[in-house]
Formats: C-alpha cells, structure tokens, sequence
C-alpha cells in the first residue's frame, strides 16, 4: 500500500512539474475583432513588458484558453451555524468556459484568493447557507462551469480576486470596491 502511495505521489509530481511554464492572460474582448487587428502589436509589447489591466465585476479574462468571468461579488450574513470568525462572507460568483480542445480543472483552493486593501491575502472558506454551487470540478471542451466562492475577511476599502494557475507564472486580478459589493 505504502508503495502504491509513493507512486502516485511521484506521477503526480511528475505531471505538475511537467505542467509548469506561463500562463497566457489578456482580457477578453466579445467580438475578438481587436485582438485580429492588432495581433503583432500585442506581441510586441507583451514581449516588452506583460500589460496589466484593470479588471472589474462583469469582466472576462482568457485565461490559458478558459474565459472566466467574474459575474458578481456579495456580502453574505451567514447562517445559525455559519458566523464569520473575521468580520463578514465576502461572495464571489464566477464562470469558467472551456474553450480549449481538453479538459480543464478548477480548484476555488488552489486558482482563487482575495486580497483586502492592506494585501493580507485570504483563501475560500465553508459557508453552508447563501452560496449556490462550488466553483470546482472539471469542465470538458467547450462546457462551462458557474460556483460561487465564500471568502471570511475583515471589512476593507476594497478587495481585489486574485486567479492564478499555481504551475504557471500570470495572474488575473479584479478590483472590488466595497461599494459594488451587493448584500
């Protein structure tokens, strides 16, 4: 048993490492008639210095080929059970669409975090009551894959959605003032 276990952790180290390099992030565009457009421009500059943009709720990035959105980001109370150990349940709502020719995972653990405004980064927690769905599974070729995302933090100016690939350098973030936060 012990053997079997030291091997699947050594092909699954394996398959990570090999996984690892950059990831290609630009902000998605409706029509793409832009990207057409000025496809050697963007190289260019890309190879000069990696752009950063500002993302905001309702904006979508291509992520290594998967567009996610991120569709809204709330305040949630709780329930009986679930108080928040910081000062409030910050939820975030998003879709990830597979527009690649293989199947995609997504983990709200391992892609997600917000920050607040000083930068104290925080991961997803448990919130039982007030979330729809779980942003993780995997999403086959041309599916698409809707959760929501809890998140115990302390009140702050705002907040930024950090998604990243944790094998691959690039990152995409959305800005959230605490007055879009809906309740």
């Amino acid at each position: 048993m012990k053997k079997l276990i030291g091997l699947s952790f050594a092909v699954l180290l394996t398959f990570m490492l090999a996984a690892c390099g950059e990831a290609e992030v630009k902000k998605a565009d409706a029509d793409n008639k832009a990207e057409e457009a000025g496809e050697n421009k963007a190289e260019k500059k890309s190879k000069e210095k990696p752009e950063t943009q500002e993302l905001a709720i309702g904006d979508t990035v291509e992520f290594d080929g998967i567009k996610i959105t991120l569709n809204e980001a709330r305040i949630e109370s709780g329930g009986e059970f679930d108080q928040p150990q910081e000062e409030q349940f910050v939820v975030v709502n998003l879709t990830a669409e597979n527009n690649t020719d293989k199947e995609q995972v997504m983990s709200s653990i391992m892609n997600v975090e917000l920050k607040d405004a000083e930068g104290y980064s925080y991961s997803t927690t448990i919130l039982t009551e007030g979330t729809k769905g779980q942003f993780d599974g995997s999403i086959e070729p041309g599916g698409k894959l809707k959760g929501e995302i809890p998140f115990d933090v302390p009140k702050s100016g705002n907040y930024e959605l950090h998604f990243s690939d944790p094998f691959k350098s690039g990152k995409a973030i959305w800005k959230i003032p605490s007055d879009q936060l809906s309740q």
